[in-house]
């Protein structure tokens, strides 16, 4: 699986890699990339490059012809756990998995119903973490 991280880039560096990165790898035969954009924790009001990593994803020339699925991080993926600061995506073309790589795939419907109890429960934790601070 490829990845990207596009932590502490300015926007316009951001996507510059971005583009180039999707690019070689759908050239080399990835189908899998994962994009580390961050959750934006450290942006002033919103979180500025996984906002962009979303848009471009849904409105780039590049991202439609390339990109066949995204995955939120937060939904987690067949290929990950649930991570809000990463954005998965499936490229077009035939899966290809190298000789020494082998993807972990999420076919199990146990394990996808825990990732989502577990998802859950820390937001029903987070929920009561602000109405106690709230009251405050």
């Amino acid at each position: 699986m490829e990845t990207i991280d596009l932590h502490g880039m300015t926007l316009e560096e951001a996507k510059a890699k971005l583009e180039q990165r999707i690019e070689n790898a759908f050239e080399y035969g990835e189908r899998v990339v994962r994009i580390i954009h961050g959750q934006g924790k450290h942006s002033a009001n919103f979180p500025i490059l996984k906002s962009f990593v979303r848009r471009w994803l849904e409105e780039a020339e590049l991202a439609q012809e390339y990109v066949e699925t995204v995955f939120r991080g937060e939904d987690g993926s067949p290929y990950t756990l649930p991570n809000p600061g990463e954005t998965v995506v499936r490229l077009k073309g035939e899966t290809v998995i190298g000789e020494n790589e082998e993807i972990d795939w999420v076919a199990d419907d146990e394990e996808w119903d825990v990732r989502k109890q577990i998802k859950g429960k820390k937001a029903r934790q987070r929920r009561a973490a602000r109405k106690q601070f709230d009251r405050h």
